[in-house]
This record gives structure tokens, C-alpha cells and sequence, in this order.
């Protein structure tokens, strides 16, 4: 009875377990049998048109655009949406009548950008993401309407896009995003197209050997990071100017003879100017002359052109300046012309010898032989100054055919007396003084003996008169007129020490 009972309490307890397994094996298959998620259509607006009213945010490097892709329902399970922006396809739009021709360009490549892919979670019905516009690519084409198109491919988990919603055409109004005076373009700062170089000391530095010509360029805008401009010369705009006869003074100077010392011209951080600086050798500058000895009356000329900045725009109207140089102007050794005075009776200071004009051999002065005397005054010139005068005023060491020329400035139009101051052993030696390469004395002999002994130290005024001699005759009146010239002083016969020259106002 007892053993009965076990048996039937062991059955009862087996049919409970198997009924319990039966249980749990129905409510398993229930949870891991295939679940099915509902597929969504993803979809964007046709076109957006950013402008006045519109939600944006822009800064001094870019503008950022919201857009937003909507579903079909809420979604049911994550996946992700691949984003590209393309600018080719707005020709097509403009063509196809889509957006207008007059008022659109399409974005430069790159100019507008997205993220490749966006995520979209479980239980959302849109998702929101930005598109980025470079502000330099806006200033670039201010005032038109820029386009590009963003497109949405490779749906995954199942959803897609829906029909004819995947492209949206994004119009960006520059004009009415930009505000003209913050728009950041450069241009040369001049407010005319010509310069002249001696307009202003600022235009220009002075060495012994170089003239460095200083242009400044300019930035319209709030300046931020640092860029760059390049700067090229550009000869054609000379030849085309002074074939139109917009430069009737100018010459072409050539290419080779400027070089452009910062060819990319920097603008620092925080910085509204830079300076394009370019140099030419003063005695190649002076050598644009009709001849030696007389002043330059054709300025030779350049063109520079900035292009391709680093960012921002560039002023068509403004990027070339045109550089008129005037060589008379740099070639005064003491930085400016001797005055010749025009009050009658007046008697000008004296031209010193050893004042010659820059400009170098064939330009400046004539000597055949090797450099005498103060070896280091004014090397490498070949022009003999005697070292015994303090400050250096004499030429010594002369030979026919040898010559030095001046600028001077002849303060009145009028009859001057012309003094050369000379000192020698003997008495045949002679000379002949030009203005701007013309005669005005004839061939002057010395005609008496200045030395002190066996030199030339004890130089003497010798006047240019009607006799052969300087110190015979009446005194010769020299014409001379208002303005700037070249004094020449041409050693026929040398063997004297030249210390210099003086006008002296007749009437």
C-alpha cells in the first residue's frame, strides 16, 4: 500500500514536470520566432532658399544651414542614410528652366559640404543635419544666388527613398545673407590705378645699389586668420595703356629687370594691409635715358597683378597697379637736385665734384681708368676723389674724354654766369660744360698756372666768356630754363683737379 502510493505520487509529480516543460518550450518559440519591422520612406524638400527670414546661423568663416529628412512613420529600427553634395547637377536645373540663368551660379566644388552618412535611430519620424557653405565662395559671387544640390542614397535595413524626393536644391541669396561692408575683399590700396612712385617716401626705400618700391595692398572686412595673395608682374597691361595713350610719359621697363620680393604677400592675423615689394637696381633704373647726360623724359613703367588668395575675394576692378618710376628723380647723390637760384645777382652754392649723380659708369660719369686716389668713396664707382678734403669735394687724376654729370634745378628762367672751379701745373688743360646733353660753353681753355708747387690743390674760378681763354673776354651769359636738368662737365684736355661748378644769376 505504501509502495503504491510512492509510484502514484512519482507519476503525479513526472506529469506535472512534463506539462511544465510543455509550457515553457510554447513561450520560447513565442519570443525567438522572425520578427518583421516595418520599412520607412525617407524624403527631403525639393529646394530650400536661404535668405532674409530664414533660419541660418554665419560667422566670419561660414554659414550653416538646417535641413531636415522626414520619414514616412515613425522608423522601427536603426539604419543609416549616405549624404553627398553636387554642383554639376545645377547647370542642368539652369538649363532645364528649374532655376533661373541670370541670378544662379552653382557653389564651387567643396564650397558646400555635409556629413557621408547620417544615422537615424529607432522611433524618430525625422532626422536633422547641417550643411556648411564657405563664406570666401559667398563674397566670391555677392549678389548672386549660389546653388547646390544634396542628394540621399544607400538606405539601409531595409527603408528607401521615397520617389523624386531624394535631391534637394539649396539656394543660398548672397545678397541678402551678406552685408556689402563685411564682405572681405582685397585690392592694392591706391586709390588710383597709376602710382608714382615719388608721390610719397612711404612708396619707396633707398640704398646705395637697390630702390625697393612699397605697394601697399588692402583688406575690406574684419580681418581674422592670416592668408595669402600672390603678386605677378604683368607687362601687357603696360604695353596696352601706352598704346591707348592712357601713359603718354611712360616705357616699358622690362620684365627682367624688377624682381618681386615677396611674390606671395602675406597678410597676418588680425592685419587690414600688406605690403608687395619688389626692387630694381638703381643704375639699371637710370640707364632709361635718351643719352648720357641727359635726363629721362619716358619713366619707365611696370603692372603688378594680385590673384589667387588663400580666401576671400579679389576686387577685379583694383587688382593691378600700374608703377610709373622717374629715374631723374633717383639720381641726385645728396637725394635731390642743386638748386641753381633765381634771385638776379645771386650766386648758387657750388656743384661739388665728387657729388656726381648716381648711375655708374656710362651713365652717370666717364672714367678710363682705374680708381684712384679715396679708394673706398663711392666704390665701386671708378671716379678718382682726392682723400685731402674733408668733406670730399675734388676730382683729381683726370684724362680727356673722362666725364661726371649733376641734376641740378633751375629755380627761374634766365642769363647765368658759369664758374668751374680748376686747378693745374700748366695751361692747356680745357673742357666744355652740357645741360642735358646740349653745349652751353663752347670749349673752355684754362689759360694760367694755379699749382703751389708741384700740384693741383690751389683750384681757381675760371668764367666762361667770348675769348678763347677763362680769363680773357667779357663774361658769356648761359641760358638756362626753369626746371630740372643735367649739368655735363666733359673733360676735353685733362691734367687739373676738378672741385666744382657755380651759376650765378645774370638777369
Amino acid at each position: 500500500m505504501k509502495k503504491t502510493f510512492s509510484y502514484f505520487k512519482l507519476g503525479i509529480i513526472a506529469t506535472i514536470a512534463m506539462i511544465a516543460t510543455s509550457c515553457q518550450r510554447e513561450k520560447l518559440g513565442e519570443v525567438v520566432k522572425t520578427q518583421t519591422f516595418g520599412a520607412v520612406s525617407a524624403s527631403v524638400e525639393n529646394k530650400i532658399e536661404i535668405g532674409t527670414g530664414s533660419t541660418y546661423t554665419l560667422t566670419g568663416s561660414d554659414l550653416t544651414i538646417p535641413a531636415t529628412i522626414k520619414f514616412s512613420s515613425a522608423t522601427s529600427r536603426a539604419f543609416t542614410i549616405n549624404l553627398s553634395t553636387n554642383v554639376d547637377t545645377v547647370a542642368k536645373l539652369i538649363t532645364a528652366g528649374t532655376l533661373p540663368a541670370a541670378t544662379t551660379v552653382a557653389f564651387p566644388s567643396g564650397a558646400a559640404t555635409t556629413i557621408n552618412q547620417v544615422v537615424v535611430p529607432a522611433g524618430v519620424t525625422s532626422v536633422s543635419f547641417n550643411i556648411i557653405v564657405n563664406r570666401s565662395a559667398m563674397e566670391l559671387s555677392y549678389g548672386k544666388n549660389m546653388a547646390a544640390v544634396v542628394k540621399l542614397s544607400g538606405v539601409t535595413n531595409g527603408s528607401n527613398i521615397a520617389a523624386g524626393k531624394g535631391n534637394l536644391i539649396v539656394v543660398v541669396k548672397t545678397g541678402d545673407i551678406l552685408d556689402a561692408s563685411t564682405i572681405h575683399q582685397i585690392s592694392f590700396a591706391s586709390p588710383t590705378k597709376v602710382i608714382n612712385v615719388i608721390s610719397d617716401p612711404a612708396n619707396y626705400l633707398l640704398s646705395s645699389t637697390f630702390i625697393q618700391v612699397n605697394i601697399p595692398i588692402a583688406l575690406q572686412g574684419t580681418p581674422g586668420a592670416s592668408f595669402t595673395v600672390n603678386a605677378v608682374s604683368s607687362p601687357d597691361t603696360v604695353a596696352k595703356y601706352i598704346a591707348n595713350g592712357s601713359l603718354p610719359t611712360s616705357v616699358a621697363y622690362n620684365n627682367v629687370n624688377i624682381g618681386i620680393i615677396n611674390p606671395v604677400v602675406t597678410f597676418n592675423a588680425g592685419a587690414s594691409t600688406a605690403i608687395l615689394q619688389f626692387q630694381t637696381k638703381i643704375n639699371t633704373l637710370l640707364a632709361q635715358q635718351p643719352a648720357a647726360g641727359a635726363p629721362s623724359v619716358k619713366f619707365p613703367t611696370v603692372a603688378l597683378t594680385i590673384n589667387s588668395p588663400s580666401k576671400y575675394s579679389i576686387v577685379g576692378s583694383k587688382n593691378t597697379v600700374i608703377v610709373v618710376m622717374d629715374p631723374n628723380f633717383f639720381r641726385p647723390y645728396l637725394g635731390k637736385p642743386y638748386t641753381v637760384k633765381g634771385t638776379i645777382g645771386a650766386a648758387s652754392d657750388m656743384i661739388l665734384c665728387a657729388n656726381y649723380d648716381f648711375g655708374g659708369q656710362g651713365v652717370a660719369y666717364n672714367d678710363n681708368t682705374s680708381k684712384d686716389g679715396d679708394g673706398g668713396y663711392r666704390a665701386p664707382d671708378f671716379v678718382d676723389v682726392v682723400a685731402d678734403y674733408t668733406p670730399r669735394s675734388v676730382v683729381g687724376w683726370t684724362a680727356s674724354n673722362e666725364w661726371l654729370t649733376y641734376s641740378i634745378f633751375v629755380e627761374a628762367t634766365g642769363n647765368y654766369q658759369v664758374d668751374t672751379w680748376m686747378g693745374a701745373s700748366g695751361t692747356s688743360g680745357r673742357w666744355t660744360i652740357f645741360i642735358d646733353n646740349v653745349s652751353i660753353s663752347g670749349t673752355t681753355q684754362m689759360g694760367i698756372n694755379t699749382a703751389t708747387g708741384n700740384n693741383n690743390n690751389n683750384q681757381q674760378p675760371f668764367t666762361y666768356r667770348d675769348g678763347n681763354l677763362a680769363t680773357q673776354g667779357n663774361v658769356k651769359p648761359v641760358p638756362l630754363t626753369a626746371g630740372y636738368h643735367i649739368v655735363k662737365l666733359f673733360e676735353n684736355t685733362a691734367s687739373y683737379d676738378m672741385r666744382g661748378i657755380v651759376f650765378t644769376r645774370l638777369n
